[in-house]
């Protein structure tokens, strides 16, 4: 689901942290190959809430990027997030396809804070709901302003966006099951928010944004340690992790930094664990069958298993590049390093194919 859309191959993702780019080539039998990609630091104040915020910094990193990763083509696929995108289930009777446009705007009025006319809208007809008659309707909207915004920055770079998705369905894109079995928890931690994404089968269930992710834990650190922000970033990265029970930490800077980092953590999955009891409630009890963790902060030391201890659940990292086939010029090492957060690059990415 998008906002518009036509063909493209090559997937960019404007974190507020980190520029993700990669483009992606069919190789038939339904396989894919990675041919260019790149990673750059955002702009300070470049990307706010899930969309471009100073359109200049960010479309001279956007070409940096593109030059450096070698990536020429003009065309790409990009995606809103965060609190940009509002994202609504509607039930509505069934009708002819003729009618639903109409109804849906009109629910639209009703569900969105802004006026129809101030915002560019999609909707995907997601099924039969249990009531008798009723269809499930997935509404997802984002303000024209906000929209041209981003576009606005993206022709200040020599691009167009022939497809402008949005994110946290391009990390399903990328790393959703493909058999449709069971019931799976997928969680997006990005830097200045997480998306929390509950697919049963092959049909989503729930969708949510909440507005704490890497940022957040970067600045626990950075306030538990005396540190700046990037001595802080740099700190979480190569040393920060959580300790699980019975674990002894080597030193007591890792037992510091479990401390420091363990409110924030809980915050996120305290917003987990309720989105779980909501959908089980709606779903008279569903298994869950797991979790799966994608963005950077995915990475954080012991995460899956300590969120495994505390969810009850098998949780694992997703590799968006997992039966990916590479460039010789593009090191598989490094794709595994940097592939909880390429999700969405890849799921915007295989959108344009």
């Amino acid at each position: 689901m998008g906002l518009f859309g036509s063909r493209a191959n090559i997937g960019l993702d404007l974190g507020s942290h980190t520029l993700k780019a990669v483009e992606v080539v069919s190789i038939g039998g339904g396989g894919y190959k990675v041919t260019r990609l790149g990673v750059a630091p955002t702009p300070a104040g470049a990307v706010a809430d899930g969309v471009a915020a100073g359109a200049e910094a960010l479309s001279a990193a956007i070409r940096s990027l593109l030059s450096t990763a070698g990536i020429r083509g003009s065309r790409v696929v990009t995606a809103l997030g965060g609190e940009a995108v509002i994202v609504r289930e509607l039930k509505l009777p069934q009708m002819p396809d003729a009618e639903l446009e109409q109804a849906v705007a009109y629910e639209a009025e009703r569900y969105l804070p802004y006026g129809v006319r101030e915002v560019s809208r999609d909707f995907q007809v997601l099924g039969k709901a249990p009531e008798e008659g009723q269809i499930e309707i997935l509404l997802v909207a984002a303000r024209k302003e906000v929209v041209n915004r981003q576009l606005a920055a993206l022709q200040m770079t020599g691009l167009s966006a022939t497809i402008l998705d949005v994110a946290p369905f391009s990390m399903l894109r990328a790393v959703g099951r493909r058999d449709g079995q069971g019931t799976v928890v997928y969680v997006d931690l990005g830097a200045e928010s997480s998306d929390i994404i509950i697919m049963e089968a092959d049909r989503l269930r729930l969708a949510r944004n909440i507005s704490t992710g890497g940022n957040a834990v970067t600045k626990a650190i950075a306030e538990a340690m005396s540190l700046e922000i990037p001595a802080a970033q740099a700190l979480k990265e190569e040393r920060a992790q959580l300790l699980l029970e019975g674990q002894q930490p080597p030193d007591t800077t890792i037992t510091h930094l479990h401390e420091a980092i363990l409110p924030v953590v809980n915050s996120i999955f305290t917003e987990v664990r309720r989105s779980l009891d909501y959908y089980q409630t709606r779903s008279r009890g569903q298994t869950i069958t797991k979790v799966v963790l994608t963005g950077g902060t995915a990475k954080l030391r012991n995460l899956p298993a300590f969120l495994s201890e505390e969810l009850g659940l098998p949780v694992e990292i997703a590799n968006p590049f997992a039966t990916f086939k590479a460039e010789a010029a593009v090191q598989k090492e490094y794709l595994n390093e940097i592939a909880p957060m390429m999700a969405v690059a890849v799921g915007l990415a295989l959108r344009g194919e």
